[in-house]
């Protein structure tokens, strides 16, 4: 059993005027910067093998910073991993785009299935070069809610900056055990890894879901995997 943790890269410029992101390659401001330092201080202690990132700077940084404070090797990045691309709203006023475009039907957007799929396929290929370790991701909100909301079969809301997620991947068994800080334990099998796409990720979740407590009906109170709780 490979053991994935998920974070989220620390806040930006564009985060905090609430502009449209994605694949626009945009540096950690020094509240990310800030929150890359002190994203595991509320956490168990977990002896993560390696830290791998998005190549987008604002994943890298991110990653670079935990792996120096914690001594985790860092171990390359994995383009699979880059942000969803959101087309003509790269770098526009989230609720502007909204307004003009109902579903974020984006001119250029990356289709949201492809996004997830390319995900599953990263996790699926990390696991065989790194069985049974601890493996360190730093990618993008969105990328991440897509893989987890696929999983669990229901629409999560933002996953905030520098927080992070856990997932189990066994063979063909994904387990996940935490999102965004909160613990959860849910399992699915799926029968081949062949199976594309692994999981259904819905048009209606290209937004995240606005109701708090999304993940509340799955609360454990499990330890993380391989933490000292």
């Amino acid at each position: 059993m490979t053991l994935f943790g998920l974070v989220r890269h620390g806040q930006t410029d564009f985060n905090l005027q609430n502009l449209f992101q994605g694949s626009s390659d945009i540096p950690l401001n020094d509240t990310g910067i800030a929150q890359a330092h002190a994203a595991f201080d509320q956490l168990p202690a977990v002896d993560w093998d390696v830290v791998i990132t998005s190549p987008l700077q604002r994943a890298e940084q991110t990653g670079r910073i935990i792996g120096e404070d914690h001594h985790i090797p860092f171990g390359g990045t994995e383009p699979r991993l880059v942000e969803i691309d959101w087309g003509a709203a790269e770098g526009q006023p989230v609720e502007e785009m909204e307004a003009r475009y109902p579903g974020r039907s984006f001119p250029g957007r990356e289709d949201h299935q492809a996004v997830a799929d390319r995900g599953y396929d990263a996790l699926e290929d990390l696991e065989t070069r790194y069985p049974g370790q601890k493996v360190l991701l730093v990618a993008h909100g969105t990328l991440i809610r897509f893989l987890f909301s696929g999983i669990i079969e229901r629409p999560l809301p933002s996953i905030p900056n520098a927080t992070l997620s856990l997932i189990e991947l066994e063979g063909t068994t994904w387990r996940v055990r935490m999102i965004a800080g909160e613990q959860v334990d849910h399992a699915v099998e799926v029968p081949t890894r062949a199976q594309n796409p692994r999981f259904i990720v819905d048009k209606a979740q290209l937004a995240p879901r606005t109701t708090a407590g999304a993940t509340s009906a799955a609360a454990t109170t499990a330890p993380i995997p391989g933490g000292n709780a």
